[in-house]
């Protein structure tokens, strides 16, 4: 019988060949020699060298007593791994790739390529080709018929536990010490000098009995026991039955490399004085082999050397019916008749009371209290009044078209507009409310919500503005731009590209129906199993927000950031229309004509394509450029005719579908809206960050305020400047000298 001698030094434990006849046993000796000395011995072995490479990639900061010794140690053990000195630049070069080569591999390749421990890429390669053409073979490659090596991990100052010398069956150990420094007289040992003063090598003759019991049912030949010293602690039966799963699942030399060698390179240079220093990390070490959250029954019902087979994703979205036809929309016609723009026509509102449909007497009375509140919270008597409050409204307005480079020249200069804001109020007591002016109680703040100091005057305009909305059959939703430079956000294509973005609906001509201030945690809830991401969430959003008036069949149009063939599907189905530019990476397969095939195509041209199964189309037309639409709602007929000037510069007829001119139509209600608030925007800003904010809501409650002005006074209507002078000068007219 051959006898295996282990030689365990202080950081690793090696196989080597005993003579032939000997009498089996363990040989256990300890020694001081650091790593490098062990690491040296074995250069003519490419095991050793696999070892010095794990041990320069496992290698740890801590492991150095500084950065200069850490730095050093790895210059040594990437020397011990390459070996510079004996290698040429082309070897090492190859190892390096050799290395990356066979991390990319699949894990069943890797342990059998390491099994024929390739020098070369070459040699790898071959060896994979070899595999392929060998078609009556299995995958794998390890036999089961293996004879049993011993494998020793040492590891230092571990738990006492996990003290213990396990011998694992059908592991193919690591090997070739050279014979000289195996032991020549093994039987000399004494069980004194097989355990090492610091007690690291521990064993339970129970435990191995039972391995080999576990070898020689499998077919592995058996081997005798070895000595087990008094006095050592036990290992629990647990962790072998895990360690032999894992070996299971890892056969060969590659599992041994990775799960149990590992351990001793990742603890580092382990000497006497590094002991105390190791053992905690070894300890965690072995304490991720414990295999936390994996039971023995799930272990032992799983199949031995094969894995699991993989589930598929199996979707429960049909797969779209695609056909090339017009679309047929069943939607009824639009007949709503707007009773409230009738009712505002005959009331013949003033500029004042338009504006203040939206900012009424429930807004001044929240903006009074809360400031007021805000004020004693802070040690101040303000008492504000809601006359002073529309007198500072009256000055913001102002400022949209008298600008003065510091606000307090309205205060210094003598003209008719500087006399109104003297004789109104003084220039101290507007400074002191403008610096307390507040929205929302600090005592009862929601801190998931970016702008809750904002919350309830946002609140109280949207409600409003739906309240007093045109009742129309289109509206556009969009984002737009608050300008703030102090804002992170960034908007491209806009006039104003830095500030808050802030989503809104609006209609064709520009009146803001709602609108919100985007966060990254929006606070618009809508049914999270329609996984409509964020643009979709807020297009059905809005439209519930619409339906709130009345269940119209309300036609939304929005661009491709929002449109998706499944939230068009989803409004369809709450009986709103909707139409959008969309994305190519979300046309559901639809088979339409290539965007670079239909370049090449002349101006006019278009492709269309309906989903039987929700009736919705999608159609590419080539106009002034690619566009992609889908829509619900309208499809191709009628088509019109649109002048295009061509390359030659001469205008043409072409053809334009009615889902395109539909949303060229809507699309600038958005656009619109910005345009009118960019023109007389308010100037004045205070210190806190939601100012801009607050001057953002006015200039828009303005601009709601003009365009009812202009529905209700079609012919006799005042443009946008005569209309806000009007508001401004009567608030500071009508609250002259109330502060005094």
């Amino acid at each position: 019988m051959r006898q295996r001698v282990f030689r365990l030094t202080m950081d690793e434990a090696v196989p080597g060949p005993a003579p032939e006849g000997a009498d089996s046993r363990v040989t256990v000796k300890e020694e001081d020699s650091p790593w490098e000395q062990a690491c040296s011995s074995w250069e003519s072995s490419c095991h050793a060298q696999e070892l010095c490479r794990l041990r320069f990639r496992q290698f740890s900061y801590r492991d150095g007593t500084g950065p200069r010794q850490a730095l050093a140690q790895l210059h040594e053990l990437c020397r011990q791994w390459l070996r510079p000195e004996t290698h040429s630049k082309e070897q090492i070069l190859e190892l390096l790739v050799l290395e990356q080569f066979l991390t990319v591999l699949p894990a069943e390749l890797q342990a059998w390529v390491r099994e024929h421990h390739p020098e070369s890429g070459d040699e790898v390669v071959m060896a994979l080709e070899g595999l392929e053409k060998d078609t009556g073979q299995q995958a794998s490659v390890y036999t089961r018929g293996q004879d049993m090596h011993s494998l020793v991990t040492e590891y230092q100052g571990a738990s006492s536990e996990c003290q213990s010398l396990q011998l694992l069956p059908r592991v193919t150990a690591l090997k070739c010490e050279p014979p000289e420094l195996c032991q020549e007289n093994p039987g000399e040992v004494s069980a004194e000098e097989a355990v090492s003063k610091d007690g690291l090598f521990n064993a339970k003759q129970e435990t191995f009995e039972e391995i080999q019991q576990g070898a020689e049912a499998s077919g592995a030949p058996n081997r005798d026991c070895v000595p087990q010293p008094p006095g050592t602690s036990v290992c629990t039966d647990r962790t072998v039955v895990h360690m032999n799963t894992l070996k299971d699942r890892h056969p060969g030399d590659l599992w041994a490399r990775m799960h149990i060698s590992s351990l001793e390179y990742a603890a580092g240079d382990i000497t006497r004085k590094g002991r105390k220093k190791d053992k905690a990390r070894v300890s965690e070490l072995l304490q991720g082999l414990a295999f936390s959250g994996d039971s023995d029954v799930e272990e032992e019902n799983k199949p031995e050397g094969h894995p699991a087979p993989k589930r598929l994703k199996i979707s429960n979205v049909p797969e779209k019916n695609w056909t090339k036809r017009d679309l047929k929309p069943n939607f009824p016609s639009w007949s709503a008749l707007d009773s409230g723009l009738l009712n505002l026509k005959s009331e013949k509102l003033n500029p004042v009371e338009l504006f203040e449909l939206f900012f009424d007497d429930e807004t001044f009375s929240l903006i009074v209290n809360e400031t007021n509140n805000y004020a004693s919270q802070k040690n101040v008597n303000l008492e504000v009044t809601v006359q002073e409050i529309r007198c500072l409204f009256g000055i913001l307005l102002l400022s949209g078209f008298v600008r003065r480079p510091r606000r307090g020249m309205y205060w210094e200069i003598s003209d008719t507009d500087q006399n109104l804001v003297k004789d109104a109020i003084r220039r101290d007591r507007f400074e002191l409310i403008f610096s307390y002016l507040h929205f929302a109680d600090n005592n009862h703040l929601d801190q998931k919500d970016k702008f809750t100091k904002l919350r309830p005057l946002i609140k109280q305009m949207n409600r409003n503005f739906l309240l007093y909305a045109p009742l129309e059959e289109h509206y556009y939703f969009d984002k737009t731009m608050c300008e703030c430079f102090d804002s992170d956000q960034f908007l491209n294509g806009k006039p104003i590209r830095i500030g808050y973005k802030i989503w809104c609906g609006t209609t064709t001509q520009g009146y803001l129906v709602w609108f919100e201030p985007h966060q990254e945690e929006s606070s618009v809830m809508v049914d999270k199993d329609l996984n409509l991401g964020l643009g979709g969430n807020l297009v059905m959003h809005f439209a519930d927000v619409l339906l709130e008036r009345g269940q119209y069949p309300y036609h939304l149009c929005f661009d491709s950031f929002f449109t998706s063939v499944k939230l068009v599907s989803a409004l369809k189905k709450k009986g709103v229309r909707a139409t959008g530019t969309i994305r190519e990476n979300r046309t559901e397969k639809c088979p339409l004509m290539n965007v670079e095939h239909m370049k090449k195509m002349k101006k006019g041209y278009f492709d269309f394509q309906v989903e039987e199964n929700e009736e919705i189309i999608l159609c590419r037309w080539h106009g002034d450029g690619i566009i992609s639409l889908c829509s619900n709602a309208v499809g191709i007929e009628p088509a019109s005719e649109l002048s295009c000037c061509a390359d030659d510069e001469e205008i043409h007829q072409i053809a334009q579908p009615s889902i395109v001119k539909l949303y060229d139509e809507c699309k600038e209600g958005v656009a619109k809206m910005d345009e009118i608030i960019s023109k007389y925007r308010v100037r004045i800003r205070s210190k806190k960050w939601y100012s801009i904010l607050v001057s953002y809501i006015i200039d828009v409650a303005m601009n709601n305020a003009w365009q009812l002005h202009r529905a209700c006074n079609p012919d006799t209507s005042l443009d946008l400047l005569d209309f806000r002078r009007y508001v401004a000068h009567f608030y500071l007219e009508n609250n002259a000298n109330l502060s005094d």
